[in-house]
């Protein structure tokens, strides 16, 4: 299904150098079987209510536990064609891309994307909740049954995501490519998770407006503020999508 929000005329979608944002949400990894966590819980519990800074204070032992069966769900995951499409994607166009995903699971590295923003942080990441100053480092490991982790400052170690009630992660550098952006790609987006539901009405405010493209299996929340709305997998729109837009800028 496609829908055009705008009859303007407008010309090509893109011109070379143009500077593309791609905004990935959790539709595409669904299709790689990773849970869509809006209307579902967790042993009774939503995630809202464990992805959130007031659950981590109030009880780190049982969001150890989310986390944990999270990662234990995502570390077989692999990458669908809309992921490697997007990676392959990135090497054509040669640093006119911009790729910031909702997503924690790491499937877009997975699938070889190099320059991957991750506003919500990693899944596979942990960092000191006390912030000492060390780096947040990889970590694959479930704490379920065992010791909540400590840093070697004697803190809780805790995951490196964002959390509801939190700050998300490189807010100045996607304000730069969203100003600079001609092209927005939002995928599989729920359309309804602030700041990013934001971005697309944000672009439309420019002096030179940017063209908003919405590819994803059902419509996102601020679906009205897009020029197109494509419905239908992920695994088959982007592919489809970046071959089209590839021939735009007459790369192969």
């Amino acid at each position: 299904m496609i829908r055009q929000n705008s009859e303007d005329d407008r010309g090509p979608l893109l011109r070379s150098g143009s500077q593309l944002f791609v905004l990935t949400g959790a539709g595409i990894s669904a299709e790689s079987g990773i849970p869509v966590f809006q209307g579902t819980n967790w042993r009774g519990h939503s995630h809202y209510e464990l992805a959130n800074i007031e659950a981590w204070e109030k009880d780190p032992q049982l969001v150890w536990e989310y986390y944990s069966d999270r990662r234990a769900r995502a570390r077989d995951a692999r990458p669908n064609a809309a992921h490697i499409a997007l990676a392959e994607w990135e090497k054509d166009l040669a640093g006119g891309l911009f790729l910031c995903t909702q997503n924690v699971d790491g499937l877009h590295e997975a699938a070889g994307s190099q320059e991957v923003v991750h506003i919500h942080g990693k899944l596979f990441e942990s960092r000191c909740a006390a912030e000492c100053g060390r780096p947040a480092f990889a970590d694959y490991k479930g704490y379920s049954e065992s010791e909540l982790p400590r840093c070697a400052c004697g803190a809780l170690v805790r995951p490196n995501v964002c959390w509801f009630g939190e700050q998300p992660y490189h807010l100045d550098r996607i304000d730069d490519a969203l100003k600079r952006c001609e092209v927005f790609i939002a995928i599989g987006t729920s359309g309804s998770v602030q700041p990013v539901a934001g971005f697309v009405t944000m672009l439309k405010q420019k002096p030179q407006p940017a063209r908003t493209i919405f590819l994803g299996l059902t419509e996102p929340a601020n679906a009205k503020f897009f020029d197109e709305v494509h419905l239908g997998p992920a695994a088959e729109l982007v592919p489809q999508a970046v071959r089209s837009l590839n021939e735009l800028l007459g790369q192969s």
